[in-house]
């Protein structure tokens, strides 16, 4: 299949560990699978996948971040061979804006407990969650523009 970009809006990296199922499997089947994302842009994402899914398939898409978890729907509009792992590249659409928002909040909040981790490290010391957030914003708040 050749793939034709239709987006006309930057992707943003953002690598984020999933779970996905397919809403509704006409074969029954319930699996869950585990992936990571690859990139967000404004109308969805694109993850890497062992299954080769049928465009127009609706999944159910989970991420988990911290004690919350985000789930949302979306539909494979994209399915393309990646040489490099021997996956597949699925493209998701999400029928609302709101729903990119949540995958890239997810991000930013991966993000900043990593940096709590590291800050924690390297002053020897228990960095508080907001505490890490108030620095992690302050020194990447040039980049917040990028995403909105």
């Amino acid at each position: 299949m050749v793939w034709r970009e239709r987006r006309s809006s930057d992707r943003h990296l953002i690598e984020l560990p999933i779970k996905y199922k397919i809403v509704d499997d006409p074969q029954g089947k319930q699996i869950t699978v585990r992936g990571r994302t690859k990139n967000v842009s404004d109308n969805g994402l694109l993850f890497l996948s062992s299954e080769n899914f049928e465009i127009g398939t609706t999944l159910e898409l989970t991420f988990p971040v911290k004690n919350q978890i985000f789930t949302m729907q979306g539909k494979v509009v994209r399915v393309e061979h990646d040489s490099g792992s021997d996956l597949h590249k699925i493209g998701i659409q999400f029928p609302r804006a709101d729903h990119v928002f949540k995958v890239k909040m997810a991000e930013q909040l991966r993000q900043i407990a990593q940096y709590q981790q590291m800050l924690s490290k390297q002053e020897g010391r228990i960095v508080s969650e907001e505490e890490a957030a108030q620095k992690w914003i302050e020194v990447h708040s040039g980049n917040f523009a990028e995403f909105f």
